[in-house]
């Protein structure tokens, strides 16, 4: 363990993370650390590359304690977190991406997080035992999401804008719809290709106003079976793409083409399974100890992510490609450039980077 490395980001989770005592940022700054250097999600592989003078067995057990532990107020972390994450961000319009994901057949994992550059990082999570209605939390995904864009909220700066953004498969519900304006928050949801909007003119089903390459919006009435709330429409089919969005706003200045960003979350997804710390293979089986064991994947995720935008920063990434369609694109996502930084300059030279997101000048 390089020891100038870890305590300089001990140093910055003591600062940021105030609600964590002493003995917790310890072990945080610790074994995220681990998880960057193992890039895995199992203990016996992160607790191999921490080890100072003890035994792998050892450290181990000092992790399998921290996740075990009940008295980390993961609330206060959420709020902490974005506070934290969100400072470090160079934009005054936040979008939150609340999505689910299944760690196989043990555990689902509900997130919201704030989306940057193609990626997402995760703000507040919540884990349930996966593909059982009876282990469902028992206030529902509505409250949950509620809950965790609460714990969001306290710790958002207050000049920031908000913009919620879900799937269908979330967003097609009054209720959220309600919540989420009951916050304060803006959102961008997309439902069902049979869903409605009540204007002034007439009952329209919003997919149905486009047809490939166009673009369509309204305002009116949606979800008329339950409550027929308020609502901007909008209706997207970009060429190419297999079918249109049917989109639903509280903010009539958003075009709905921002949905896109929604994708990011798959990519983070991506990133924490497969390409980055291998999170489905992880052998924690308790939803509240993989609550704990995210903190540290979601820390160790967040920093190699700022370290991507240093590597662009300091000349150190891929020449971007371009594709076919004329766009210029990385040829290496920001997460990649970072473990990349990492391993080349961060631990091998000592050389501390501070979690801090510098925005790509040469996509603009």
């Amino acid at each position: 363990m390089n020891q100038k490395i870890l305590y300089q980001w001990t140093e910055e989770i003591a600062i940021r993370l105030m609600s964590l005592n002493s003995w917790q940022v310890a072990n945080v700054a610790l074994f995220s650390l681990g998880v960057i250097q193992a890039e895995s999600s199992r203990q016996r592989q992160i607790a191999q590359k921490v080890i100072c003078g003890e035994r792998v067995e050892s450290a181990a057990r000092r992790l399998r304690r921290f996740i075990a532990n009940e008295r980390v107020s993961l609330e206060k972390v959420f709020e902490d977190l974005t506070g934290w994450i969100v400072d470090e961000l160079p934009t005054n319009t936040v979008y939150l991406l609340v999505d689910e994901t299944k760690l196989g057949d043990r555990l689902g994992v509900l997130v919201v997080g704030v989306a940057w550059e193609g990626r997402c990082i995760p703000l507040a999570w919540r884990c349930y035992i996966a593909n059982s209605a009876a282990d469902y939390p028992e206030e529902g995904q509505v409250k949950v999401i509620e809950k965790l864009l609460a714990c969001v909220k306290r710790g958002m700066p207050a000049d920031r804008k908000v913009v919620v953004m879900a799937d269908r498969g979330i967003g097609t519900s009054p209720d959220l719809c309600r919540a989420v304006e009951a916050l304060g928050l803006l959102y961008l949801f997309r439902v069902t290709s049979w869903s409605k909007v009540c204007t002034e003119v007439g009952e329209f089903t919003i997919a149905a106003m486009v047809s490939e390459g166009e673009s369509w919006a309204a305002s009116g009435k949606i979800f008329k079976k339950n409550g027929r709330i308020p609502a901007q429409a909008r209706a997207i089919w970009s060429e190419g793409y297999d079918e249109p969005w049917a989109l639903v706003t509280n903010d009539d200045s958003l075009t709905g083409f921002e949905y896109a960003w929604r994708n990011w979350q798959e990519q983070s997804f991506r990133d924490l399974k497969s390409h980055g710390w291998q999170w489905a293979s992880s052998c924690t089986q308790l939803p509240g100890h993989m609550e704990r064991l995210m903190l540290l994947l979601v820390l160790a995720y967040a920093w190699v992510l700022a370290l991507g935008s240093y590597a662009v920063q300091l000349g150190r990434a891929k020449p971007l490609q371009r594709h076919s369609d004329g766009q210029l694109r990385r040829y290496w996502s920001l997460f990649k450039e970072g473990l990349q930084l990492f391993v080349e300059v961060i631990y091998r030279y000592g050389e501390y980077l501070e979690l801090h997101f510098i925005p790509d000048t040469r996509l603009c």
